[in-house]
């Protein structure tokens, strides 16, 4: 599942919602205008400056070990 950040009138953010869509992809869309704490954590925690922000959700503590060691194999 993916969360995308991002906003209204944005191009960028609308194709990324379209590809999701198109392919069937689960998604959780959040506009950063209706909640300024996702502007803080773009900017400030990710360190981006631009949208969307698209982020993979892999799970919890079990998903995060499978996807580490599948990713070092």
């Amino acid at each position: 599942m993916y969360l995308v950040l991002g906003r209204e009138k944005c191009g960028h953010c609308t194709q990324a919602i379209n590809l999701l869509d198109s392919t069937n992809t689960p998604y959780v869309y959040k506009d950063i205008n209706i909640n300024p704490h996702y502007m803080d954590l773009i900017k400030l925690d990710l360190g981006m400056t631009t949208v969307p922000v698209v982020l993979n959700l892999i799970g919890g503590y079990k998903e995060l070990t499978e996807r580490l060691r599948d990713d070092n194999n």
